[in-house]
């Protein structure tokens, strides 16, 4: 936490008497003033500093000057995007909060119990700055019940216009975000999805684990000869084939509801089929315990994908697993490689975009590993 980490744990300070939710001044053990954060010792990470030193106090004014700072940034980094993150958490020096942006809709995430009493003061000023239609709470969160707050949902402000239109890369894309995964869109993809459209021309495309098709459908916008995506939410699978008509994309794309460890080991039998693959599953491990289980099956995925690629292809695969590391994620595709006696070569090493910033004092706030692979 001295070197500049804003979460202090539980076993790093005493918090006998104080107050779940309560602003707290850090000091050190000698007493020097280190800031002022978020208490809760209900949590591992018992305080989220929002100060350093003793100059400033946390206040709605303070939050409200870092959502302006947060969108001042966003204006500069995602510029004529109408869907992008606005606000990233600690990176964004507002621990606990997310903030997503929709066109004229914005979707919020409160997962720390100290931010809850300055909401009202960082609503206004989302409502000043942005002027949206409707603001809505994302609620229904595991981290929420850690922190002691109710796992709900609901319109903060305004009106609900879900799904909702929104566009990247030439792409139409609606948007669940009453009942999508996380808040409707994965974001963080956006450049990598970009990035797919130069890879896409003419090709035969697989993408697993495809939710509502946000690479597939880049890819086929972009001139993919053919798209077949698979998702095992039936949900995410009918928005997909909904934003291939909206796309005229419908004629040469196909998605399939149905688990995408089962496609890969099935499609992969009958040999090698496409030109580009994809691979951006959900995270295999949430924590260092179960991390030789998720190797195992970003392996199975890996080793599947390379077979399914003609020679000469490519293949994006993704990790959005925290506790596996960049080294241990690519030793992981190596030993897929390997084992389906395939060579692979690293074209690109990519992450999360713009919008999610890192701080290199929390390592946890970068999580998203992407790899671009030339398939031999």
């Amino acid at each position: 936490m001295l070197r500049g980490s804003p979460w202090v744990y539980r076993t790093e300070l005493s918090t006998d008497g104080l107050e779940p939710g309560s602003v707290v001044i850090v000091k050190s053990f000698e007493g020097r003033v280190l800031g002022q954060g978020f208490l809760n010792p209900r949590s591992m990470i018992a305080v989220r500093m929002v100060t350093w030193g003793d100059k400033e106090s946390v206040t709605g004014g303070l939050l409200r000057a870092r959502v302006r700072e947060a969108l001042e940034l966003r204006q500069r980094i995602a510029p004529g995007r109408d869907a992008y993150r606005v606000i990233y958490s600690e990176a964004d020096r507002i621990p606990g909060l997310i903030v997503d942006k929709y066109g004229p809709m914005l979707v919020v995430e409160v997962t720390s119990l100290g931010l809850v009493p300055f909401m009202p003061a960082i609503i206004e000023e989302l409502q000043e700055s942005l002027h949206p239609i409707g603001i809505y709470e994302h609620g229904d969160l595991t981290a929420r019940e850690r922190e002691g707050l109710p796992r709900e949902n609901r319109l903060l402000l305004g009106e609900m216009i879900s799904p909702i239109e929104i566009h990247e890369h030439g792409v139409r894309f609606l948007v669940d975000l009453a009942n999508g995964q996380k808040t409707g869109h994965f974001l963080d993809q956006h450049e990598n999805r970009g990035r797919i459209s130069g890879l896409a021309a003419g090709a035969h495309v697989f993408d697993a684990f495809c939710h509502t098709g946000g690479f597939g459908l880049t890819a086929a916008v972009s001139g993919a000869q053919s798209v077949v995506g698979i998702d095992i939410d039936s949900a995410a699978v009918s928005l997909a084939e909904a934003n291939a008509v909206t796309n005229r994309v419908d004629d040469k794309t196909r998605f399939v509801a149905a688990n995408a460890f089962d496609w890969l080991r099935q499609e992969s039998d009958r040999g090698a089929q496409y030109d580009l693959g994809i691979l951006d599953p959900p995270a295999f491990t949430k924590s260092k315990q179960s991390v030789p289980q998720a190797v195992k099956g970003y392996k199975e995925i890996n080793l599947r994908a390379i077979k399914l690629i003609r020679p000469g292809g490519f293949l994006m695969t993704c990790s959005c697993s925290y506790h596996l590391s960049e080294t241990d994620f690519i030793a992981t595709v190596q030993s897929a490689a390997h084992d389906s006696h395939r060579s692979v070569r690293i074209i690109e090493i990519r992450g999360q975009g713009p919008d999610h910033p890192i701080l290199p004092a929390l390592p946890e706030s970068r999580y998203l590993k992407c790899l671009v692979l030339a398939v031999g």
